[in-house]
């Protein structure tokens, strides 16, 4: 029982009002998932995922130990906060969740990270599948049709498509510059500053800019170069619009890397400060291609 007069008690509990009520249950949200998360981080990694991650997830062997504990973590916090369904009578099983997690989360390694926030449910075909897809022909003529697909993610679904074979064939080839996996975390990524515009959430204003006038630059190039036929490190998908480029970009950065940073060298330093790696230093490419 309170020994307040009621006008007191009342004003005791909303001292601050509803911001400060609101960031109060933030930080308070925060520091239980963060807890929470470090739980999951703790727990012995179950002995038959690794089995699978190292016979299924050709980089990961190629990575320092550090490099492979910290995945190993961020795969445990994953696969707790992410669903999975099978579509077109493809069953679940723990090959296809590690094999996907232990991809998506080459992109997470030495960086501050929530785990794709926006992403809640990861829907698996068998392979390549077919959507309903209206195709610009010109001017106000659009034409309907199917299209096959290897993988499509949504911003405000909370949700992202992929096809099985294609996740194992970009697995066990990490140097041929597309891995389907990589390419729809990508968006994912991208969606974390609430736009599909190419650039995600950055740290700096500086690095904004930075980042912005060297994608400008290479975004007009891949284009000029689709249009005239010239040959390119970069899959021209990425012309589409600057998402794409983006997504193809990251395929090049982790499995073409040596290629990229000769190229490209801008380029390749602004996703490596980004992704505050440098998968040069643990790629198959070298030793496959010679670049």
């Amino acid at each position: 029982m309170s020994i307040l007069p009621p006008e007191r008690a009342s004003y005791s509990f909303s001292v601050g009002g509803p911001a400060a009520r609101r960031l109060h249950c933030a930080v308070i949200f925060g520091f239980l998932k963060e807890r929470r998360r470090n739980r999951l981080k703790a727990r012995p990694f179950p002995n038959e995922w690794l089995k699978i991650i190292k016979n299924r997830v050709a980089f990961f062997v190629r990575l320092s130990a550090m490099d492979q504990a910290e995945l190993l973590d961020h795969i445990q916090v994953f696969l707790a906060e992410k669903g999975f369904e099978g579509c077109a009578g493809l069953e679940i099983n723990d090959e296809i969740r590690v094999t996907i997690a232990a991809q998506a989360c080459l992109l997470l390694l030495h960086r501050r990270t929530d785990y794709f926030p926006l992403l809640l449910t990861i829907l698996v075909y068998p392979s390549t599948y077919l959507v309903d897809e209206q195709r610009h022909v010109e001017g106000p003529v659009w034409e309907e049709g199917k299209m096959s697909r290897l993988g499509e993610t949504g911003r405000t679904m909370g949700s992202m498509v992929l096809a099985w074979d294609a996740v194992k064939s970009g697995a066990a080839d990490p140097s041929d510059g597309k891995n389907v996996v990589l390419h729809e975390f990508a968006h994912q990524l991208d969606y974390e500053n609430f736009a599909a515009d190419g650039a995600p959430a950055l740290a700096t204003r500086e690095q904004q800019m930075s980042w912005r006038e060297v994608m400008r630059t290479e975004f007009a190039s891949l284009r000029a170069a689709d249009d005239t036929g010239i040959p390119t490190l970069l899959d021209t998908y990425g012309a589409t619009n600057p998402a794409e480029f983006f997504a193809v970009s990251v395929e090049a950065f982790f499995e073409r890397p040596s290629a990229l940073r000769s190229r490209h060298p801008k380029f390749y330093a602004e996703l490596q400060r980004y992704f505050n790696q440098s998968p040069i230093d643990y790629s198959a490419e070298r030793s496959v291609r010679g670049d």
